[in-house]
């Protein structure tokens, strides 16, 4: 082994932002599988249910994708669905998507339901990850993809705003810019 690779293994080894990279390695993890893709759960679920969808191929971010990299994608996706009929779940109450930014390696479609009820959700930005441009619908990023041949790279100015700026409902117009009136808001919404 090359000084690189093992630098390469330790950070694998040692740093949170491979933590996708080591679950994926841990079978127990799984929830199901593909030839392309794994599904696990998010071990700080944004909401009630909440799951991700790994490619098995080493691709970090969307900046990474490539035209030839669609039918993964889909392939994505469409363990994401298996995964909530498996678990006899509405489709429907789930949103489907890619952080344009994130800050952990490995790329992972994110399969949440729209509730947002967790006790993991503490932060603003645990909010605004999800409920802002910087969390793109599995639909716009395959539309762009097939498009452009990639997914084009968002300036860290402008994704730092969306971070910072107002807290939207993600059902309704109502917004606030703290996230406990959000949490209490959106109980109106879930509990109905």
């Amino acid at each position: 082994m090359t000084n690189a690779e093992e630098e390469y293994a330790k950070l694998v080894r040692e740093h949170w932002s491979y933590q996708l990279v080591r679950e994926l390695a841990d079978e127990q993890l799984h929830l199901n599988s593909t030839r392309k893709s794994i599904a696990i759960r998010d071990l700080h679920p944004k909401a009630r249910n909440h799951f991700m969808v790994l490619p098995r191929k080493a691709i970090d971010t969307l900046h990474e994708l490539t035209i030839e990299d669609v039918e993964l994608l889909v392939d994505m996706y469409q363990l994401g669905i298996r995964v909530i009929k498996d678990m006899g779940l509405d489709e429907a109450q789930f949103n489907f998507g890619y952080h344009l930014k994130p800050h952990m390696k490995r790329l992972h479609l994110h399969v949440i339901s729209n509730d947002f009820d967790s006790p993991s959700l503490k932060r603003r930005h645990h909010w605004t990850i999800f409920n802002s441009e910087i969390f793109r619908s599995h639909e716009a990023v395959l539309k762009e993809l097939k498009q452009y041949g990639k997914i084009y790279e968002r300036s860290d100015a402008h994704i730092q705003s969306l971070r910072e700026g107002p807290l939207k409902c993600n059902i309704c117009t109502f917004q606030t810019d703290h996230l406990y009136e959000m949490k209490k808001h959106i109980t109106l919404h879930v509990n109905k």
